[in-house]
């Protein structure tokens, strides 16, 4: 063993040597040097030891804790892997189709097969002691939280070992205080909250927006480059052929890596990384991650009702004044895109090279056990703002948001960044006359709206739809969107088939003023089609697509960021929103409205099929709507919103 962690140590130096890393996450690979056992990757136990915490803030208490939990340690999920092991070997033996590595391999099997064989996805001895000792951690680093009479909910998914999980939590804080009053339960009406997309779940959302990998790569062509598996094969059985199948080969080869893994999970001293060199033991742990990533990143926004009832229940705590917990029990391949969708300590980072996959999805954190604390602290004095604070497995962790007390946040900060918007119906629908709607803002002068036309100018429209020119071009005038500047009064539009983005002054607004001419998409007729005034004397500009290019420009400085957006397929209208510092942005191709950051990453999507081709959008928070044109039909569509 020793001499097998040196060979690891040694082959992980020359691996961190050729692989790319980011620089937000720290080195993986340093990492792995320093702690080999996280090539268990999702079989790697969570450690339960006590972790150093910052301080509450002078004058804050902590009195709620918000929690999703990964069962603990389990036997194998896979419910043929023990057998098939067990198969192969058998039949290699009677064929005298072991090699000496093959043998010992078999003899050591062969002790365990009978205690595991009919323990598939079972939860372990030491995954219901690792939750005892998870949940004293909590209690011994909140104990303001778990006072006498405190309430304590939990919540689980409907799987065997998720349900020992939580009544094993339970059992731990119970014992730290039997005055506890906690709460059990499981079953399909808290799913939303649970496996959000789980085929079981009868809330399953169906509209969520997709994020498609931004490499083409496939899991198989990775496979091929990453590891030969024959070789693994080759130290156990003389004729691999033989042994296996060749289309069975691969799959055999990664379940000896999981069965592997998989022992530090049980009561035993049994290791079977012996058949695997330490480059190969990397390249299956990059493999695993590939995996996971390629199946949790297209579909995590689909995991936002989590967040939503994490928003829910701590905002009834805060209201009724309660201490206690919310606990929630579930799946890896939950809490991965969870962790995704919140952006936690950069696992919402959008991978564009596989090779850098393990550098921001590292699987060590998604471990047996795996937690996420939302920790939320109230001032002494009335009027405070709510705190929280974020824990990643015991660890204090960051999110995406600014703070000048970090780990602390502000929680209606963060509300305001996750609690998403809720579409309801068409509330009317306007006609105007304006020559195919491609931009909506509001009006300088006061109620109603300036809309772009695509065929002449900016048109002046109120709310029942009177039109009349504000701007216009008869002769021709590509005009696709339109913002104005709040403080000002001045108007900015685009012009598509020249790529400018020009200014007219207020309050006469007769002298059109070139800004600048955007290159990218020229003679593609696919070019500029969204301006919003951003803050700061800047314009957020888009072009439609080739490229799907965001572009802030500032008044003082020109240019100052390029984005090429990809959860979007086109731009065709932007309308920044100062009150969630969020960007709405419209995408006829789909017939969905974004709700994204300012940098264009999306947050929540919203499907419009009543729109032909929806090209202007535009925030109307006097009236919690919002309002889309379409380009069609020059129809105003009105929009109800809750929480807008």
């Amino acid at each position: 063993m020793h001499n097998m962690k040196r060979l690891l140590v040694a082959g992980l130096v020359l691996l961190a040597a050729v692989f790319r890393t980011g620089a937000q996450q720290p080195d993986i690979y340093q990492q792995l040097q320093d702690h080999p056992e996280y090539l268990d990757a999702t079989d790697y136990l969570c450690p339960t030891g006590p972790v150093a915490l910052t301080k509450a803030p002078k004058g804050y208490e902590p009195f709620y804790i918000s929690h999703y939990g990964r069962h603990g340690a389990r036997y194998a999920w896979q419910s043929d892997l023990y057998d098939k092991l067990n198969e192969v070997f058998s039949k290699a033996a009677s064929e005298d189709n072991l090699t000496t590595l093959g043998l010992s391999y078999k003899k050591r099997f062969d002790t365990l097969y009978p205690e595991v064989r009919y323990r598939t996805g079972d939860l372990s001895r030491k995954g219901w002691q690792q939750q005892q000792e998870l949940a004293s951690r909590m209690y011994d680093n909140f104990p303001e939280i778990f006072r006498d009479n405190a309430r304590v909910t939990a919540r689980t998914s409907t799987s065997t070992r998720c349900v020992m999980t939580m009544s094993s939590f339970c059992l731990g804080l119970k014992g730290r205080n039997p005055k506890l009053d906690i709460f059990e339960n499981f079953g399909t009406s808290f799913l939303p909250a649970i496996l959000p997309l789980d085929n079981s779940n009868p809330f399953k959302e169906k509209s969520f927006q997709t994020t498609p990998l931004s490499f083409t790569e496939t899991w198989e062509e990775y496979i091929e480059r990453t590891v030969d598996y024959r070789a693994i094969l080759s130290r156990l059985f003389p004729d691999v052929d033989k042994a296996l199948p060749r289309e069975e080969q691969w799959n055999f080869a990664s379940y000896l890596y999981f069965f592997a893994a998989g022992m530090r999970s049980l009561d035993t001293d049994l290791d079977f990384t012996d058949i695997f060199t330490p480059e190969e033991r990397v390249a299956l742990w990059k493999i695993d991650d590939f995996q996971f990533y390629a199946y949790a990143w297209p579909t995590h926004l689909g995991y936002r009702p989590i967040v939503d009832d994490i928003i829910a229940r701590a905002d009834e705590r805060i209201a009724s004044g309660e201490t206690g917990a919310d606990l929630r029990f579930g799946h890896d391949y939950t809490f991965l895109p969870l962790l995704m969708t919140l952006d936690v300590e950069g696992f919402g980072h959008d991978v564009k090279n596989p090779d850098d996959i393990p550098v921001w999805c590292q699987l060590h954190r998604v471990p047996m056990g795996a937690n996420l604390h939302f920790v939320f602290y109230r001032g002494k004095k009335a009027g405070q703002k709510i705190l929280f604070k974020v824990l990643l497995n015991g660890e204090e962790a960051r999110l995406p948001m600014a703070t000048d007390n970090w780990p602390y946040y502000d929680w209606e900060a963060f509300k305001k960044t996750q609690y998403k918007p809720v579409m309801g119906e068409v509330t009317e629908v306007v006609k105007t006359t304006v020559p195919e709607v491609s931009g909506l803002c509001p009006d300088p002068a006061g109620d109603g709206f300036l809309a772009a036309s695509d065929e002449d100018g900016v048109y002046r429209v109120s709310r029942t739809g009177e039109t009349s020119a504000f701007f216009v071009d008869k002769a021709g005038l590509d005009c696709e969107g339109v913002t104005v500047d709040p403080a000002t009064g001045d108007v900015y539009y685009i012009v598509e088939r020249k790529q400018e983005v020009r200014r007219l002054r207020a309050p006469d607004y007769n002298q059109s003023e070139l800004l600048f001419v955007l290159e990218e998409g020229r003679r593609t007729n696919l070019g500029l089609e969204g301006i919003t005034w951003y803050k700061d004397g800047s314009l957020l500009v888009g072009n439609q697509m080739r490229p799907n290019l965001l572009v802030q420009y500032s008044l003082k400085d020109g240019i100052v960021s390029r984005r090429e957006l990809t959860g979007t397929s086109e731009i065709a209208d932007l309308c920044y929103d100062p009150v969630r510092d969020v960007l709405w942005i419209a995408d006829s191709e789909r017939r969905v409205l974004y709700l994204c950051t300012p940098e264009g990453e999306v947050l929540n999507s919203y499907p419009v099929p009543f729109l032909d081709n929806g090209e202007a959008v535009c925030v109307d928070h006097a009236n919690s709507c919002i309002w889309m044109g379409d380009d069609t039909t020059s129809q105003l569509y009105r929009i109800s919103f809750d929480r807008l």
